[in-house]
């Protein structure tokens, strides 16, 4: 194998790692955009059902993507905040 053929498999693992990163930033600003949207909401005085639960099934999608433990363990902890919302707002009084 030619010097240059080596060269060039890994500029195209390289193209391929940063649409990979692109991707994986475009989610978690997207992420983060729907954390604002509810801080927003509990700022204003109540947040929607249907915005907590995008949220959770959204984190849910993420979840299989992610390799990290520790953002794992972010997402875990932002879901349950998320359920224990939900739950908040379902509840009979």
């Amino acid at each position: 194998m030619s010097v240059s053929s080596i060269l060039s498999a890994q500029e195209v693992s390289d193209d391929g790692d940063q649409a990979a990163r692109r991707q994986l930033v475009h989610r978690g600003e997207d992420l983060l955009d729907k954390l604002d949207n509810i801080r927003r909401d509990i700022l204003a005085g109540g947040v929607s059902r249907q915005r907590l639960e995008n949220l959770a099934q959204a984190l849910r999608q993420r979840r299989t993507q992610v390799s990290d433990p520790r953002l794992i363990e972010i997402i875990d902890e932002i879901e349950l905040r998320a359920a224990v919302e939900i739950a908040k707002l379902t509840r009979s009084i």
